[in-house]
């Protein structure tokens, strides 16, 4: 069985070999996931093995980072919540490496951006987690993990605060 390490992506993650098999979310991770970093905009993690060699392969990536949302009649939405926009923690891309894929990294990726997004909620408030599917296949994905369709006939998912709990716990560096 292998070992894998998250990291934060830096100049040592091989980026430009990274194919998932959805140019979107390869694109930014080439493009455009490290200046958002820089900036402060995302943070961006990626699954390596252990011990990899620079450059070292990206297995897979999650970003997150903090937004405002409307949720006040999102499905699973705390009651009560003002009619203004409340935090929430967005989890902006997702993706496996085609080589890496049917492999369980999926559920790590989701477990670990999951715990984060707790941790985060818990120091400074927020109502939950939010992914923004790319398209019915990845809807269907998120769902697996009790995420819940803002809209029936959007692409935005929702996870409330409340659901985060639990999971895997993982190390991360």
């Amino acid at each position: 069985m292998s070992s894998y390490a998250l990291e934060l992506l830096d100049g040592s993650h091989d980026r430009a070999g990274f194919f998932s098999g959805l140019e979107s979310v390869d694109r930014y991770l080439r493009e455009t996931a490290r200046g958002h970093l820089e900036k402060g905009i995302s943070v961006t993690r990626v699954l390596v093995e252990m011990n990899a060699r620079t450059p070292k392969p990206v297995l897979g990536y999650f970003s997150l980072s903090c937004i405002s949302i409307e949720a006040k009649e999102w499905p699973g939405a705390p009651k009560g919540l003002p009619r203004q926009a409340v935090s929430a923690v967005l989890l902006g891309r997702l993706a496996v490496a085609q080589s890496a894929q049917g492999r369980g990294i999926g559920s790590m990726l989701i477990a670990t951006a999951r715990q984060l997004a707790r941790e985060t909620i818990v120091r400074s408030g927020g109502v939950g987690l939010v992914a923004d599917a790319a398209n019915e296949e990845v809807v269907e994905f998120y769902a697996k993990y009790g995420f819940l369709r803002v809209n029936p006939k959007g692409l935005r998912m929702f996870l409330p605060t409340a659901s985060l709990e639990g999971g895997m716990e993982i190390s991360i560096k």
